[in-house]
């Protein structure tokens, strides 16, 4: 039975550091290089990165990445829909699921990668575990990275890790159906899935129609 252990190991390297981040990246590094090694590159330089700040400096670096002066969130669902209502319809499901796998998320609510990343890992339901990776996760952090394009940002690196894994672990064929369009990942959008406003504004704003 295939194992997806190496998912929590990733959400706690997503996670707010509660101590140095160098023990976990150097497993991951062991993980990559023995399991993925085209992404070795990419995980000895996030490895290299961390070890190069201290761990007061490694949590300011995750508040200017993700919170103070976030160049992107961690939420999926926001990343997919935005505050439109289909997250919240998303984020009760995930409740049932992390509830039913036995994960406490803390104060962050269930779309948060960290703990979506250990639902994928902990979660008995296969089929469940299939859609999360692939309709959710994967196209999330894809869009992760196109905002961290040319930014220097070592969190690029994890996520091209954790990108290049959910491409080897989730590449069903069953759900292509559900892929996004390619212009979804345009670095200018501000979510995945275009607001209802926008649609509106789109189609029937004098200034675009003239």
């Amino acid at each position: 039975m295939k194992k997806f252990d190496h998912y929590i190991l990733l959400s706690k390297l997503f996670e707010y550091p509660k101590h140095s981040l160098e023990g976990a990246a150097d497993e991951l590094s062991g993980f990559v290089v023995q399991t993925f090694p085209e992404l070795k590159e990419k995980a000895g330089k996030f490895l290299s990165s961390v070890r190069g700040l201290s761990f007061h400096d490694q949590q300011e670096y995750y508040m200017n990445t993700f919170d103070v002066k976030a160049i992107i969130a961690l939420d999926l669902g926001y990343l997919i829909f935005g505050e439109d209502y289909k997250r919240a319809e998303i984020l009760v499901n995930l409740q049932k699921e992390h509830q039913n796998a036995g994960i406490d998320c803390g104060t962050e609510l269930g779309d948060h990668l960290p703990n979506i990343l250990q639902l994928i890992a902990k979660t008995e339901d296969e089929e469940f575990r299939e859609e999360l990776g692939f309709i959710i996760t994967r196209p999330c952090v894809r869009f992760m990275l196109t905002k961290f394009k040319d930014r220097g940002n070592y969190y690029e690196h994890l996520l091209e890790i954790l990108s290049g894994i959910l491409q080897s672990d989730f590449d069903s064929d069953q759900l292509k159906e559900y892929e996004f369009a390619e212009e979804r990942f345009d670095v200018k959008n501000e979510f995945i899935m275009p607001s209802p406003k926008a649609g509106i504004c789109q189609s029937n704003c004098k200034h675009i129609r003239n």
